[in-house]
């Protein structure tokens, strides 16, 4: 039910994406606010993530799980039935929300729930399948449901997907929550749900103005003062929002920066791949979504390996060897030309991606909970999450860039340059996940036993 809770968190962030043309003729949205539909939903998950996280703490992860899930059916509900772009919009925002109160809780549920280490292996197996594999679905299922249904499916789906998981989790899942009185820690909440906030709407404005641009400049600035003060804030708070316990361990701290630079790679890695396929080799919509399977089947099958292997082989060792595998599959794409076949270079190469990154995050995730303390797990499970928002965030942002360079300076905008650029990007990529492997290597201990 967790998993299948979180991949529908994961997939709802991608499943517009290729039914967003559908939805804009529909409702005769503008270019501007169309990026709205995706970076709406994106805003209010990541910035609201720490809050959601501590919530979960403090008033029962199951109830914000169960809270989370009706919320998020609401909120697709309306989307699925808007007749404007203003109703459209507003719902989307409201379901990155509830996305946000929803995924911490039920990995913090996950957390607190599987405590003996082989079985807490296999849970994060599972729910590493569902992770890396949602953007994926999500894509397959907006190319089948926009091409054979409406792109009013992509969000209407979720009401039937929620009550099969809403159902059993009011049975079946335990609850879990914080020791001691709940306390509130009004300053941190502010400038920490404002910080997050507001860096990831900076970064977003770079792909559209520039990493150089004022708009993109002061946002990203006033993010990191907000987050600078959050800091501050917390580490003089009595009953602080993200107690800084959580961050201060080498491992699970390393572990949020490997997150987030598998975050930065593999969202650059989906974007650029997607209009390698449809700008360059013509594929439709549909096609796209299905080109992809590769690299979902991967992932799945990673994760699920590493979840079996992580009670006999070192965590570091099974993250390293991930992260070299993604290395080498994303690094084989940046010999891609514009006739480059998909069964003899696109395919293996994302088959590769998957199995390595599908181990790499699996394992990865778990170490950033494990020895956490219980009364932490939400929020220690929000990190986990927000981290691999921003890298997101931020790994499109800059590739971008590198992509439109290197574009521009190849000549006239032909099959040819745009490969160029979209080449490089996967080189680019490919490096940010040796950074993750060096920093594995240096940071995270061979041997680690996973505490209740």
């Amino acid at each position: 039910m967790i998993a299948a809770a979180q991949l529908l968190v994961v997939l709802d962030a991608s499943v517009v994406n290729i039914a967003l043309p559908s939805a804009q003729q529909a409702l005769g949205m503008s270019d501007v606010a169309k990026q709205w539909v995706v970076t709406g939903y994106s805003l209010t998950f990541g910035g609201l993530l720490l809050l959601g996280g501590r919530l979960a703490d403090l008033h029962g992860r199951k109830r914000l799980f169960i809270w989370g899930l009706v919320g998020f059916a609401v909120a697709s509900a309306v989307g699925g039935l808007a007749e404007n772009t203003a109703t459209l919009l507003a719902a989307r925002a409201v379901q990155g929300g509830f996305a946000a109160f929803l995924a911490p809780a039920g990995l913090a549920l996950l957390a607190t729930t599987f405590t003996d280490p082989a079985e807490r292996g296999k849970a994060f197996g599972i729910f590493g399948a569902a992770v890396g594999t949602g953007g994926v679905v999500g894509m397959v299922l907006g190319g089948v449901l926009t091409q054979y249904g409406s792109w009013r499916w992509c969000l209407l789906i979720n009401l039937p997907v929620v009550l099969l998981i809403l159902i059993p989790a009011v049975r079946v899942l335990r609850d879990s929550r914080a020791s001691g009185p709940v306390r509130y820690d009004l300053p941190g909440t502010v400038t920490g749900t404002l910080g997050v906030g507001t860096l990831i709407y900076g970064i977003s404005q770079a792909v559209e103005r520039g990493w150089l641009s004022v708009p993109t400049l002061a946002f990203v600035a006033a993010g990191l003062v907000l987050l600078g003060a959050f800091v501050w804030i917390e580490n003089r708070s009595a009953a602080p929002m993200m107690p800084l316990r959580v961050v201060r361990d080498r491992v699970r701290g390393s572990g949020y920066a490997v997150v987030f630079l598998i975050g930065g790679a593999l969202y650059a890695f989906y974007l650029f791949l997607t209009y390698y396929l449809q700008v360059v080799q013509d594929y439709t919509p549909l096609q796209t979504g299905l080109a992809f399977v590769p690299i979902g089947v991967g992932i799945f099958i990673g994760s699920m390996v590493a979840g079996r292997l992580l009670g006999r082989l070192s965590a570091r060792g099974v993250v390293i060897a991930g992260l070299v595998a993604g290395v080498l599959g994303i690094g084989w794409l940046g010999l891609i030309e514009p006739t480059t076949g998909f069964w003899t270079t696109v395919m293996p190469a994302q088959l590769v991606v998957g199995l390595g990154i599908g181990a790499a995050l699996t394992t990865v995730m778990k170490l950033t909970l494990d020895g956490v303390d219980s009364d932490d797990a939400g929020v220690a499970s929000a990190l986990t999450n927000a981290m691999r928002e921003i890298g997101g965030a931020v790994g499109i942002s800059a590739l971008n860039v590198v992509a439109i360079s290197v574009t521009a300076a190849a000549g006239p905008l032909t099959d040819r340059t745009l490969t160029d650029g979209y080449a490089t990007v996967f080189l680019a990529s490919a490096a940010v996940l040796v950074v993750a492997a060096l920093l594995a290597v240096f940071a995270v201990k061979p041997h680690r036993v996973a505490h209740p």
